[in-house]
């Protein structure tokens, strides 16, 4: 059991008794916790546990690296168990998760298993977890659309292979470690029918999910993963399977309303940066079979169209606040007032509307743009 932690004292016992608890017996577990620079005890606390559980809790302090993809390295290295489970400080298990998952990956010589996350407060992954697989692969366990690193990994896959997480990186760092381990592994198992891993969200604890990225490591990121993605799988179909989850989430995903609060110069480079990976990796037929308001969002990408694509990302309309209560006019006061026309609702930015974007789009094309 590999647990970053960094500040999270408040919850770190919740996550630490539920795998004390664990069906599968605590004998049969380590725990490895890398302290990453904490400030508020979390580290005490585990050393605590590490005095009170020789052999069973190894715990390690290191100054704030500023993300968990190198705490989970180090204990990468330092795990001596046949499986690793990698579970994040602010979350905890279900009593029978391990029990299941080890007994997943032993029937079905799996070296990885995704078991089903249940999300507490915040969204949770569902395509996966719609039915249990025995034995599958990337394809049939659909495991390309949770790429978090809470699951079971044999660690002679991970070790064989190098593989590693992202280091420094604050979003999606886990994915250069989850993906190639999808494509390499022998079998994939899937358990849907357990809440085995529960995803918190505190409303006292930062997760980085929702941060919006640093763009030049984050695409660069995405750039190497993409890179595996195609090293492995030829072109066809299947793959485009695959691109459509990358593109649908870590390219379009980065331009909703948030977007137009960043900076001027941030954005520019989103867009810089997301357009190359439009070009670089996503076939045309797989951009062509987007519903029509992504395929947009596409070519403004592609045409570097900063301003469009803000403007775009403002575009649905805001609630219209409740009005207060009036006394009740008197009859022909109301009647005059049902004639007025209702007030059309506007977005976030007033002088754009679609055709408005549309002509800025044609205006921009044509200029070479």
């Amino acid at each position: 059991m590999i647990i970053p932690v960094y500040n999270a004292v408040d919850h770190l016992p919740e996550c630490l008794h539920s795998i004390a608890g664990q069906s599968i017996g605590f004998e049969r577990l380590e725990i490895v916790a890398v302290d990453d620079g904490s400030t508020d005890g979390s580290g005490e606390l585990l050393d605590e546990w590490a005095e009170r559980h020789p052999g069973r809790v190894r715990v390690v302090h290191q100054e704030n690296s500023g993300a968990p993809g190198g705490p989970r390295n180090r204990a990468i290295d330092m795990a001596e168990g046949e499986f690793l489970f990698f579970a994040d400080p602010d979350d905890y298990l279900g009593t029978e998760a391990l029990e299941r998952l080890v007994a997943a990956a032993e029937r079905n010589d799996s070296d990885v298993v995704l078991g089903k996350i249940k999300g507490v407060g915040r969204k949770a992954p569902v395509t996966p977890f719609r039915a249990n697989v025995d034995g599958g692969d990337i394809f049939t366990s659909k495991g390309v659309w949770s790429l978090t690193a809470h699951k079971l990994f044999r660690r002679s896959l991970v070790e064989e292979h190098g593989l590693r997480f992202a280091e420094g990186l604050r979003l999606a760092e886990e994915q250069v470690f989850v993906v190639p381990a999808y494509l390499l592994a022998r079998s994939i198992s899937v358990v849907s029918d357990y809440d085995c891993y529960y995803l918190v969200r505190r409303d006292d604890f930062p997760h980085l999910t929702r941060e919006v990225p640093d763009p030049a490591p984050f695409y660069a990121n995405v750039r190497e993963v993409l890179d595996i993605v195609v090293a492995h799988v030829p072109a066809g179909g299947r793959r485009d399977k695959l691109l459509h989850r990358w593109l649908t989430l870590e390219i379009l995903g980065r331009f909703d309303r948030r977007f137009a609060d960043l900076p001027e110069d941030t954005r520019a480079l989103h867009v810089k940066l997301a357009g190359e990976l439009l070009r670089d990796f996503m076939p045309q037929a797989l951009v062509a079979a987007l519903p029509p308001l992504s395929r947009l969002r596409c070519l403004l990408i592609s045409g570097e169209l900063v301003e469009e694509l803000t403007a775009l990302t403002t575009l649905v309309p805001r609630p219209e606040p409740k009005p207060k209560p009036k006394p009740e006019p008197e009859a022909p006061q109301r009647a005059a007032s049902a004639a007025e026309p209702a007030p059309r609702p506007r977005g976030g930015l007033g002088r754009y509307t679609p055709a408005t974007v549309l002509r800025g789009v044609r205006r921009r094309l044509k200029r070479g743009r």
